[in-house]
């Protein structure tokens, strides 16, 4: 159980950043190159270069001081991450900012079901807001378990990269997650609407809310994450209060049992510590 649920959250906020590499990238070829770069090319070398990815098909315009995209698929190097297509992106300047030292540019997309809109300025600062996406088109492709359900809305706040003194703001609302067992893997989990509020200091995160209900388990959290290179090294401590609903599965309260503490109120307590890589793998 806790494996699963960290495994949710922590494949939700990987599939987020992916979307915010793609288009850090983009942003990245308007801000310290634009108008010298050489058209589409440089802008296709730049997303492909800073997002880690391959564009494989799709039309990209550049208008009077903006850039248009439509129907682009984008394939990651990465082959556990599934091929998203973006069917529009819109980028163009923020006229204010232009005659400032710290310029910035505004980008809309459209992509997963949902839209991504994001302000980007030089100096790294970055707001997005994510809303409507499909779960099961952004998430890794897992052997083990199939994730669907909906990120009704996400909004971060935060700097790329990270700096020491980085103040961040994350807040990330998902409706409908339901994970199933594949290839033989009996597991079927109905964990509703999930909610998560989060802080950060430099790469400290500290979650203060985490909470899920209208499923089989209605969930309470909260805890730190020290975000490292990757999973192996990312440190988790979260302290998580579970209490089953009506008509759930036993098997489920079953397991419950195992590495957790019943309270008086009939909740049960589980603590996770440890790296994200081994919360995500060890016990599955």
């Amino acid at each position: 159980m806790k494996q699963t649920i960290s495994m949710l959250f922590g494949r939700s906020k990987i599939a987020f950043a992916v979307i915010i590499l793609f288009a850090f990238g983009l942003l990245a070829g308007i801000l310290f190159s634009f108008p010298e770069m050489k058209l589409k090319q440089k802008i296709i070398s730049s997303i492909e270069t800073q997002g880690h990815v391959v564009i494989e098909q799709g039309d990209i315009n550049i208008g009077f001081l903006s850039i248009e995209g439509s129907d682009l698929l984008i394939r990651s190097d990465n082959p556990l991450w599934p091929d998203i297509l973006v069917s529009s992106i819109h980028i163009a300047p923020q006229w204010l900012t232009l005659l400032s030292k710290n310029p910035g540019v505004h980008l809309d997309m459209q992509l997963s079901g949902g839209t991504l809109a994001a302000d980007m300025f030089r100096d790294g600062t970055l707001k997005a807001v994510a809303s409507q996406l499909n779960l099961e088109s952004l998430l890794p492709k897992d052997q083990l378990i199939k994730v669907s359900g909906q990120l009704v809305t996400t909004e971060l706040a935060t700097t790329v990269p990270l700096k020491k003194t980085t103040e961040s703001l994350l807040q990330l609302t998902l409706k409908g997650v339901n994970i199933v067992g594949s290839r033989g893997m009996k597991l079927s989990l109905n964990l509703g609407d999930i909610n998560l509020n989060g802080t950060g200091h430099g790469r400290s995160f500290k979650i203060t809310a985490l909470t899920a209900d209208n499923g089989d388990l209605a969930i309470n959290g909260q805890g730190n994450i020290l975000l490292g290179r990757n999973l192996a090294s990312t440190q988790v401590k979260m302290k998580i209060s579970v209490r089953p609903q009506k008509n759930v599965d036993p098997m489920l309260v079953e397991l419950l049992t195992l590495g957790s503490r019943q309270t008086a109120s009939g909740s049960y307590e589980l603590n996770l510590t440890g790296t994200l890589s081994e919360l995500l793998y060890h016990n599955l």
